[in-house]
């Protein structure tokens, strides 16, 4: 659910990270009220469960919240049931209710690591990032190859500056999922924290051999190779994030690549 792909801007001894994702100002869409439920037999819960998911596949969240809803009215001890309406209000961006479901699935069901990573995800929404940490822990804690819950620790963990200790978190997301290139973007963040550019580097290139649409990982190791000194590299690696970013149809990105393109070439030209 979140976002692994944050756009490092290296300018400098300057190390910022940047959401490139839009959406949290989502506005929560009303839930149609359901009729008055009936109790219902297991096959009638489990065909509810069903179209409920179906509905929230296509995309008619709120179809889908009704669907959970009835359920939930039904059966007040599904916690499957709130876990895939917490997942629908998130999606929404309905981040408080998302929570609450959650939580009413945890009381339900206290050993279900989805269930505290998507709480966990859900509170790195909102300002209580101790929260998110422990949910993500307990997780992990719970399914030790919960690939997706270290990647999300780790992403936090290294906004806090906490670089040692998101290494840790990528390092094992790298060896469970040796393909993903994710893990490997995030974990050259990591070294870039770290100053340790020259590893950042070889991740990067790992990244980018394991999927060559990943526009962040051309910008940020473009970035890094202007501060590291290969402008001609940084300018060719800014150049193909900004045709990535284009095609990709994010106009944020391609701008902002355009103007770090702006800034590297008058650096450039300003050199003797």
């Amino acid at each position: 659910m979140v976002n692994h792909r944050r756009f490092a801007v290296i300018l400098g001894a300057t190390l910022a990270v940047t959401s490139v994702y839009q959406g949290l100002a989502m506005q929560p869409v009303r839930a149609v009220q359901p009729a008055h439920a009936v109790p219902l037999m297991a096959t009638n819960a489990d065909e509810l469960l069903e179209r409920g998911q179906q509905q929230a596949k296509q995309g008619q969240l709120a179809a889908a919240i009704a669907t959970y809803t009835q359920l939930i009215e039904a059966d007040t001890d599904n916690a499957e049931a709130y876990l895939q309406r917490g997942i629908a209000y998130h999606d929404v961006g309905d981040i408080n209710q998302a929570i609450d479901d959650f939580s009413a699935a945890l009381r339900l069901r206290s050993d279900h690591p989805e269930t505290f990573y998507h709480r966990g995800e859900a509170y790195l929404h909102t300002s209580n990032v101790n929260a998110a940490i422990a949910d993500l822990t307990q997780a992990i804690d719970l399914d030790p190859e919960f690939t997706r819950a270290y990647m999300d620790r780790g992403t936090v963990l290294a906004e806090l500056g906490q670089f040692s200790l998101a290494l840790t978190d990528f390092q094992q997301a790298v060896a469970l999922e040796p393909d993903n290139a994710d893990a490997y973007y995030n974990r050259a963040q990591v070294y870039i924290g770290l100053r340790d550019g020259q590893t950042a580097l070889a991740d990067f290139d790992t990244a980018i051999r394991l999927d060559p649409e990943l526009a962040e990982a051309y910008g940020t190791r473009g970035l890094l190779n202007h501060r590291l000194g290969n402008s001609q590299q940084a300018m060719a690696d800014l150049q193909q994030a900004a045709t990535l970013f284009q095609n990709r149809g994010d106009q944020e990105s391609y701008q902002m690549t355009l103007g770090f393109m702006d800034q590297v070439q008058r650096q450039m030209d300003a050199q003797p």
